[in-house]
């Protein structure tokens, strides 16, 4: 059951993440592709775009479907009190469409820089490691990399090893 649980976690967590990092894309001319050093310059353009095109089509895809859903649960207005359905498929079609105009942003209009970055190479070998052993590693790459919400979030997303 605890496998379990972390998976998940670390499933909402990513999709967090994802979702803020596409809404941030919104309005972004330019972008910075951090990426370890071991993948080539293609291959970290490949699985950019990889991600990016698939982020458009889920995105775009839930944004068809919460639009309909939120346009049907307007028949819940004749029903006294808060329209709770509407509510929700709105949040869901804000989200998803904020979400699928950072990815098209991403695609069509942003100018991307490359930077390979060794500490992320390691950063990689340590999801497999106990959470206690890889601390310390992991807090002085957060440092080192000046992103002081790394390790919190390396921790969620990271699947502990038994």
């Amino acid at each position: 059951m605890g496998r379990a649980r972390d998976w998940a976690v670390s499933r909402v967590a990513e999709s967090i993440a994802e979702q803020r990092t596409l809404w941030s894309l919104r309005h972004a001319s330019t972008a910075t592709l951090v990426y370890p050093s071991n993948l080539s310059d293609t291959a970290a353009v490949d699985r950019r775009d990889g991600i990016l095109a698939h982020a458009r089509r889920h995105h775009g895809a839930w944004l068809i479907v919460d639009g309909l859903l939120f346009i049907a649960s307007g028949l819940f207005v004749l029903i006294p009190g808060p329209n709770v359905f509407a509510y929700y498929f709105g949040f869901r079609l804000i989200g998803h469409y904020l979400s699928w105009r950072g990815a098209r942003q991403a695609m069509d209009a942003a100018r991307w820089s490359m930077r390979a970055e060794p500490a992320l190479d390691e950063l990689a070998t340590l999801a497999g490691v106990p959470r206690d052993a890889r601390a310390s590693r992991v807090a002085a790459i957060a440092a080192a990399l000046k992103l002081p919400r790394l390790a919190a979030f390396f921790d969620r997303t990271a699947v502990p090893a038994r």
